[in-house]
């Protein structure tokens, strides 16, 4: 297993307790609460993945904007207009087409995983990127009615395999008590890892936690600990 070729997720505490990284080509859920962090900690495990490696990737966003999300890294020390980085991070907002569509009543006709395949298919012919950041599976859900899920989302992850990439899916807990993995609960079992990041309320202190639930080929992390940012050095730090 630790011959496999990893992608470091630079979560200080946790590659070495993770053989190293992410298995290359593997799918991986990026789930939690709201507020849990999500998207900061998946965008800084692509973006020092491209600052520290020889790679490239790129950043679909379907709920927070473009320029909103690029501010919002760059105040956590994140520039994607780095010269180290510039041309290696992409990111594609998908939330412009979205409200184009609607406003032309035209999103209800839009076979939205299709076109999504060939987006992804077009960007990784062209660009040639090799890590995928999709935030977040709930908001695509929303465009398109899915008559059978699991083989929906069975296709679009097999698509991200055909394409040969390293693929984190952000998507909420759902379910009674928000222990579900997604809006389907199948979404963890198709996946090959699923990382997932806790809010532990103690009085008026809120503490955020990392699991490594699941991370297939991998000896991992068990249980959750404490993480938190560390501005200095641009990255997520285990406690």
């Amino acid at each position: 297993m630790s011959a496999m070729e990893r992608i470091p997720t630079h979560i200080e505490g946790l590659d070495e307790k993770m053989q190293g990284g992410i298995p290359q080509g593997h799918i991986c859920i990026v789930a939690g609460s709201s507020g849990a962090m999500k998207s900061s900690l998946t965008f800084s495990m692509l973006y020092n993945a491209v600052l520290y490696g020889e790679t490239s990737g790129i950043y679909v966003t379907l709920e927070q904007g473009k320029e909103s999300l690029r501010s919002h890294m760059a105040n956590m020390g994140m520039n994607v207009d780095d010269p180290r980085v510039r041309n290696r991070i992409a990111i594609i907002d998908l939330a412009d087409l979205r409200v184009q569509l609607d406003e032309q009543g035209m999103s209800n006709r839009v076979d939205w995983m299709g076109q999504l395949i060939k987006q992804l298919t077009s960007y990784r012919q062209s660009i040639g990127f090799e890590l995928l950041v999709f935030d977040s599976l709930g908001a695509f859900f929303t465009l398109t009615k899915m008559e059978n899920p699991r083989d929906e989302i069975f296709r679009l992850f097999e698509a991200t395999r055909r394409l040969e990439l390293t693929s984190f899916f952000i998507c909420e807990m759902t379910g009674e008590d928000h222990k579900q993995f997604g809006e389907y609960g199948v979404e963890d079992y198709l996946s090959d890892g699923v990382v997932h990041l806790v809010m532990e309320r103690h009085g008026d202190d809120v503490m955020r936690k990392i699991g490594v639930v699941k991370m297939r080929h991998t000896n991992h992390l068990l249980g959750y600990k404490p993480f938190n940012w560390k501005e200095d050095e641009q990255r997520f730090t285990i406690l």
